[in-house]
């Protein structure tokens, strides 16, 4: 389904329109994956399913901007949940249409549209300080840090009545989790190491890691991902099983991390898994996280090593202990 939500005068006198198109769009998928082929195929994968059929529930939203017959700019938004919880992404202008305000307007179209449909919260990666940063910025994107990293809460209540404590559920992942996780892995607070197979200490993002960890899910390298879902949508946590690339992938490694509001509902999550693989499952832990350690000893898992020192965070330094079934 597509819909012109504006048209305006470029600095060259043409008149473009803005198009958003909302998948699924048999229509508009032509014109589409050419233009964002550069993404490369990996991220074509749930652009061109969800451009055929629906998703998993993911609701994915182009806004082209487009003369005459020329698709010249993109931003795209995925979504999940009625009241939107989005990543902003595929912001691409053609080389040589660039500097006729194509981008600044398709990025504010995306705004007021988002702020219409009642979004709560948007994140994207961006250069720091690039000249797309600045546009971002405008609509009312925060930088983090001196990082490329930012985001924007239309809802200033969002993270407290987000992750607030409430009953969960635990399922496999499904492709409406990808702008989910990406709130959760944003939080500053909780467990410092939040995985081995992706690298990730401390705040963090998962745009690329989520479409890295659905490749992975087609190979084999990846099984088992398991989201709890708090009521009313949010994910609170994730866990899965990587075959460890460093041991000729004869070794599970458990990745696990929780939202910190529902450290006492992780036993469900990690109680899901299926260790018996027949082989080693280590987890590592560091030594912010006795809740972790704890909830692996309840499950059978037992002290294995310490590496004293092994990482640091701010001016401490972090042991790292692993944990294996």
């Amino acid at each position: 389904m597509h819909t012109v939500l504006r048209s305006v005068k470029l600095k060259t006198g043409e008149t473009m329109d803005v198009v958003r198109v909302t998948c699924p769009d048999e229509e508009f998928r032509d014109r589409i994956l050419p233009f964002l082929a550069h993404k490369g195929p990996d991220w074509e994968v749930p652009m061109r399913e969800n451009l055929a059929a629906p998703l998993e529930g993911l609701a994915q939203r182009f806004y082209l901007g487009v003369v005459g017959d020329e698709v010249v700019g993109n931003a795209s938004h995925v979504e999940g949940l009625d009241r939107p919880v989005a990543i902003l992404q595929h912001v691409f202008t053609r080389p040589d249409r660039r500097r006729q305000g194509i981008c600044s307007t398709v990025i504010g179209t995306l705004a007021e549209d988002f702020l219409s449909r009642g979004g709560r919260a948007s994140y994207l990666h961006t250069g720091h300080q690039s000249p797309a940063y600045y546009i971002y910025q405008s609509v009312g994107f925060v930088g983090y840090r001196d990082t490329g990293t930012m985001e924007w809460f239309p809802d200033p209540d969002f993270q407290a009545e987000y992750f607030r404590p409430r009953p969960i559920t635990v399922r496999d992942t499904r492709w409406e989790d990808w702008p989910r996780l990406e709130a959760l892995y944003s939080i500053e607070e909780g467990w410092f190491l939040r995985s081995i197979h992706f690298g990730q200490w401390g705040r963090s993002g998962y745009e690329g890691e989520y479409i890295s960890l659905r490749k992975a899910m087609r190979e084999g390298g990846v099984e088992q991902v398991k989201v709890m879902v708090a009521e009313g949508g949010a994910v609170v946590g994730q866990a899965y099983l990587s075959r460890d690339r460093r041991f000729l992938r004869q070794t599970w490694l458990l990745d696990l991390f929780v939202h910190p509001n529902y450290y006492d509902d992780a036993h469900a999550l990690l109680g899901a898994l299926e260790l018996d693989r027949g082989a080693k499952v280590q987890c590592y832990v560091d030594s912010t996280q006795p809740e972790k350690a704890a909830l692996l000893e309840h499950r059978g898992f037992r002290l294995e090593a310490t590496l004293p020192r092994q990482v640091q965070r701010g001016d401490e330094w972090l042991d790292v202990s692993i944990y294996a079934l």
